[in-house]
């Protein structure tokens, strides 16, 4: 055997191995995410949401909510996400939901009353007439 063919050969066979290694680590990691541990579920959602990414936030949080729905700080997080997308009638009730699970948490109080405040003016301003017409 030529020795090039031989060299060849173990390259390929030592990119399959790094190939396998990094297969494993990413799936490794995603498990985690993709358990039923509610937990998890939520801390990905919270560093989703800090990097902006709403959408994955808001489908983490749906997670972490079905599986652990009488958690206050997940139907907060939940309601923030709702209310990033533009989702504001499912951020009201994540709202109400949290505010029912920990009616005493000052700052779940504060992020619906900033909330509340917008969804009032938003109604208001969907309510009333467009201006004259002729």
């Amino acid at each position: 055997m030529p020795a090039t063919f031989v060299r060849g050969r173990l390259g390929l066979v030592g990119l399959l191995v790094v190939a396998a290694s990094l297969a494993a680590s990413v799936s490794g990691c995603s498990s985690a995410i993709r358990g039923t541990d509610w937990k998890a579920q939520k801390a990905y959602g919270v560093r989703m949401a800090k990097r902006g990414f709403w959408r994955e936030a808001l489908f983490r949080f749906q997670k972490a909510a079905a599986q652990h729905p009488e958690d206050a700080e997940v139907q907060n997080d939940l309601a923030v996400a709702y209310e990033s997308v533009g989702e504001t009638s499912n951020a009201l009730g994540a709202y109400k939901k949290a505010l029912e699970l920990a009616p005493n948490e000052s700052h779940i109080k504060r992020n619906y009353a900033r909330f509340a405040e917008y969804y009032t003016a938003t109604q208001r301003a969907a309510s009333a007439p467009s201006g004259p017409t002729h």
